[in-house]
């Protein structure tokens, strides 16, 4: 029985570590290229952490309310691409799947 336990969980365990290391060769193509925003860094890394982890959009979200939040209660940076979305959530999260950085 422990076998078969085992078993079940490699297959998501290695799932996630493809994830994981496919997100984290996207964050690199970004760097190299200097298109991740230092300011986007650590919110690039939390992510990178939800994936690894197998979390959903909301897990993370729910993860990281006051990243969330004040992303929510900043208006958008009008002198970067996407200036017209609501906050700059929205901006952040068209710019990460720009980058190929948002995997939800």
């Amino acid at each position: 029985m422990n076998k078969r336990s085992t078993e079940a969980y490699e297959p998501k365990s290695l799932a996630r570590v493809t994830a994981t290391a496919a997100y984290s060769a996207h964050i690199q193509e970004a760097m190299r290229f200097d298109k991740l925003r230092p300011a986007d860094y650590s919110l690039v890394m939390s992510i990178m952490h939800a994936v690894s982890q197998g979390f959903t959009e909301n897990q993370w979200e729910t993860e990281q309310p006051s990243a969330v939040r004040d992303l929510h209660n900043r208006p958008p940076d009008k002198e970067s691409a996407h200036a017209d979305t609501a906050d700059r959530y929205e901006q952040t999260i068209a710019l990460l799947k720009n980058l190929t950085l948002w995997p939800w």
